[in-house]
């Protein structure tokens, strides 16, 4: 008996002692604005080519994604990390116009540092939020698509 209760007390400390529990949450929160005539779509490609999903956003209109994941007690989620896949291309496709411009390698809305009011002092905080306008600049700088 005696065995058998120090078993169970070692069982329950070893137990306790591997918990994994997560110390902070940081939130990021991620706002995609169209200010351009023509509706848009934002494709997202895994590292094989394979299309994870898809935003569509009319002219004038924004989407917004509230991100969180556990980590360091301050920082910024990064863009599109609530997926299990890995965003390794983000193609803008600017439907009226059959325009495209694509991202990859932390170009664009891949890395935080790229979006419009992003100041390295939001690393010091564990709530953030970032604004991507995707407007003129963007589609003159747009391909015809393939």
């Amino acid at each position: 008996m005696n065995k058998f209760l120090m078993l169970l007390i070692l069982s329950l400390f070893t137990v306790s002692s591997c918990r994994s529990d997560v110390d902070y949450i940081i939130k990021t929160q991620y706002t995609y604005t169209n200010s351009t005539s023509s509706r848009i779509a934002l494709i997202f490609y895994d590292p094989s080519g394979m299309v994870i999903r898809a935003i569509v956003i009319n002219p004038q209109q924004s989407k917004v994604e509230n991100l969180s994941d556990d980590g360091p007690k301050t920082g910024i989620v990064k863009p599109f990390a609530s997926n299990n896949a890995v965003v390794a291309k983000v193609l803008v496709k600017f439907d009226d116009v059959n325009k495209c411009l694509t991202y990859t390698n932390n170009q664009g809305l891949l890395s935080y540092e790229n979006y419009d009011n992003y100041n390295p002092s939001m690393l010091n905080n564990s709530e953030n939020s970032l604004v991507f306008d995707i407007g003129t600049e963007e589609l003159n700088s747009a391909q015809d698509c393939n």
